[in-house]
């Protein structure tokens, strides 16, 4: 007789009894990090789930997951249309990405553990049982599911906000309500005080619309918008365009406006959205629980799983329908009303952004403005889909033309909708070069970036392998004399952001860790970047605003075979494994001098080819934007 007990949270450890979970009759699986370090800190014996799916693996799962990423689509119902536009489409395609892809991870590692042990007998909690239930539900198999209250939420339930006060991170997180009515509130009484508001009703000009952009890390753009002729109206739905006292000064000094969502529709308008909202709700509704389309649309490698997802998509539509429509109606009425020359976005997956390019359809001419760094190989470009150049259908600037052959090339896209401008973001960043300083004490950057769900490759070796480079740099660094190491977070609500965070203060609370100090300026305060990259297809962007500010810059990758993207062919990162000799690489990294000085001379010939304009793409693409 054969019982496996399957372990997918650390909530689940309380709610499963002692006795059976050290029974010798048992078999264990853990599914992530926490639990494994729990079971192994109660020296209970088990087995990590995640090792029965190789990397060809998840990449298999990852391209059937782009499939389910327009699910609304394979509904063949005009039923859900407001305003022409669907209102399933709405959820944040990104959002909707990070929940399922590990739900189908589990589902596929579950069924390889059922097909190989065969057990008479499972044992979970309720968190699971849907997936369990759809895999073995021909099968003659006992189940034992305990009641496990602890919720689950979406990326974007609930809302992390952090501030750093010296070198000490602080972090609150509301619900995504509560967040949304502090940021109104906060807003009203900043926009009152300052005069920041687009007068919607009152406006004649002409307009130049940006959507959901964060001023600060655009502040030359919007510098060169000032003497435009018209109006320059930010909207910002999701995140606050005046978060902080530098993005307020931006705002000022730009005499941009702030057009607030809040304020487009009149009492009578507003009056209307209650009734549709039960309408929109009841069919909402009916198509979760009844439908058998969705059963049709939503299986992998033969198993159904609508049962596993249905009750947290029918709690999603229920809890934001009335800003979904709110938000169509709205934008709807900004299209039609105002005089728009031209819409620019970072994104056309975010809610803001789907709905307005939705509700304009073509009506007013749209570009998407690349704002990170991201270089691709044969091996990477299935992670293109994330990056959404491949499916937007009008103008796109990217940085260089290395991008530009790509889009073409790979995708067979047209070449005049791709305008070659540079990086609006990083103007600043080559206008804030430091002259380098020979201190006696050397500062080093340790930037590691976060393992992200939406990509799939979240393991506990990977994490495990992640936490043990992080501890022999600490080590490491410690015996050199005179250099120090602070730690820069990715400012990306993630939950292994978190959990690094807690990682390095129990290694040692004495390192600093900084969350969303400017990155110019934490740059520009070191001697050396140091970036942690354990994802196979990343490029960080933090290598190229490193190379940007002149730094020598390393990268450690978690793959026995480094990428050859072009900065790594180059040399223009010294780039190495975590497998690889650590401390020779970094005595060599931080005290040779004359390979620092290789090293940002192959960062600036890179630079030179990948980015064009260095210092004056705002300039360039604000010449662009006045011409509409």
């Amino acid at each position: 007789m054969t019982k496996i007990i399957l372990i997918t949270s650390i909530s689940d450890l309380n709610q499963i009894p002692t006795n059976i979970l050290k029974s010798n009759e048992t078999k264990i699986f853990s599914f992530n990090l926490d639990v494994h370090l729990e079971l192994n800190n109660q020296k209970i014996e088990h087995t990590m789930a995640d090792n029965l799916l190789n990397t060809h693996e998840r990449l298999k799962i990852f391209d059937k997951m782009t499939e389910f990423r327009s699910w609304y689509s394979k509904i063949p119902s005009s039923d859900f249309e407001l305003e022409g536009v669907n209102l399933l489409k709405i959820f944040d395609r990104n959002e909707f990405h990070t929940y399922l892809l590990p739900i189908l991870i589990n589902l596929v590692i579950i069924k390889e553990i059922v097909s190989k042990e065969k057990p008479t007998k499972i044992i979970a909690t309720d968190q699971i049982s849907k997936i369990i239930q759809s895999i073995i539900k021909n099968d003659n198999i006992e189940t034992e599911f305990f009641k496990n209250e602890h919720n689950t939420n979406l990326l974007w339930d609930n809302i992390t906000a952090k501030y750093n006060v010296g070198g000490i991170p602080l972090t609150f997180t509301l619900s995504r309500k509560k967040y949304l009515k502090i940021k109104n509130t906060f807003e009203n009484l900043s926009g009152l005080l300052n005069n920041f508001w687009f007068k919607f009703d009152q406006s004649k000009n002409k307009s130049i619309v940006f959507l959901e952009f964060n001023p600060q890390l655009f502040s030359k753009l919007f510098e060169e918008m000032t003497n435009y002729d018209g109006d320059v109206v930010l909207i910002n739905h999701r995140r606050s365009a005046i978060w902080n006292k530098k993005s307020i000064n931006v705002i000022k000094k730009s005499k941009c406006k702030i057009l607030n969502l809040e304020t487009v529709l009149n009492k009578h308008e507003q009056a209307q959205i209650p009734e549709l909202l039960d309408n929109y709700s009841q069919k909402i509704d009916n198509l979760w629980r009844n439908s058998k389309i969705l059963n049709e649309v939503f299986h992998i490698y033969g198993y159904e799983f609508l049962d596993s997802i249905k009750d947290t998509m029918m709690k999603l539509y229920s809890e934001r329908l009335f800003s979904y429509i709110s938000l169509i109606l709205s934008l709807k009425k900004i299209i039609n009303q105002l005089n728009i020359k031209c819409i620019v976005s970072l994104n056309e997956s975010g809610e803001t952004e789907k709905t307005m390019l939705e509700v304009n359809k073509k009506k007013f001419p749209t570009i998407l403005l690349e704002h990170g760094f991201i270089e691709r190989n044969s091996k990477t470009k299935i992670y293109d889909i994330l990056s959404e150049h491949v499916s937007f259908n009008d103008k796109i600037v990217v940085w260089g033309e290395p991008k530009k052959k790509w889009l073409i090339n790979e995708y067979n896209i047209n070449p005049e909708r791709i305008l070659v401008i540079g990086s609006p973001r990083h103007d600043n960043y080559f206008s804030s070069r430091l002259q380098h300083k020979h201190n006696r004490e050397k500062t080093i950057l340790l930037a590691p970036n976060p393992i992200n769900e939406i990509n799939g490759q979240s393991t506990t070796n990977l994490k495990l392998q992640f936490n043990e480079t992080i501890k022999n740099i600490v080590e490491i660094i410690k015996k050199f004399d005179n250099v120090k190491i602070i730690v820069k977070l990715h400012p990306i609500q993630l939950e292994h952001n978190d959990e690094i965070k807690s990682f390095i203060k129990n290694l040692d609370s004495s390192i600093p860790i900084y969350l969303w100090t400017p990155v110019i300026e934490t740059i520009n305060n070191v001697d050396a970047v140091l970036v942690l990259t354990p994802e196979i297809h990343a490029t960080p962007t933090m290598l190229l605003e490193s190379m940007i500010l002149e730094k020598p810059t390393m990268n450690i990758y978690f793959d026995k075979i480094i990428p050859e993207y072009t900065h790594v062919k180059n040399n223009a990162v010294f780039t190495v494994t975590n497998n690889d000799n650590l401390e020779n690489n970094l005595k060599k990294f931080l005290f040779d001098e004359n390979f620092q000085k290789t090293l940002q001379k192959n960062a600036d010939n890179f630079l030179n080819h990948f980015l064009i304009n260095h210092g004056t793409a705002s300039e360039k693409f604000a010449s662009i934007l006045k011409s509409y």
